[in-house]
């Protein structure tokens, strides 16, 4: 215990100072992204080609959509919020192989070092 404590005073001032020249990181709290700069990265191309997967999936299944074949029409925005990993809120347009656009925001939870994509929340606005 005696070593445990010194450590993680290390650790948390190592973090105060970090955060300090990282813009001030605050954990848990959405920041808004430009959506087309973010979705040049390939990660987060991945990232929300398997949430959008998993919607399709899920809401096929709870009859919110009647078509699970979805092609992106559009991102609208990107906000992003550090927690254990990262939150990724996608505001975004799809097309359903019936041909209706359903403008939906999907919520996923991101851990790159495990390599793990979770479809924490989905929300519909409209289907059209």
């Amino acid at each position: 215990m005696k070593t445990i404590l010194p450590l993680f005073a290390l650790l948390l001032l190592c973090s105060l100072s970090y955060a300090k020249d990282a813009k001030e990181i605050q954990f848990g709290v959405y920041k808004e992204q430009d959506p087309k700069q973010f979705m040049k990265d390939p990660d987060y191309q991945r990232v929300l080609k398997e949430v959008q997967q998993q919607f399709a999936v899920k809401a096929f299944q709870s009859n919110d959509i009647s078509s699970n074949e979805l092609t992106l029409k559009n991102v609208i925005g990107v906000q992003t919020a550090v927690v254990s990993g990262l939150n990724i809120q996608f505001e975004v347009e799809l097309v359903g192989s019936d041909g209706k656009t359903i403008d939906v925001s999907l919520v996923a939870w991101y851990q790159p070092w495990k390599n793990s994509v979770i479809l924490v929340e989905y929300s519909i606005y409209r289907i059209y």
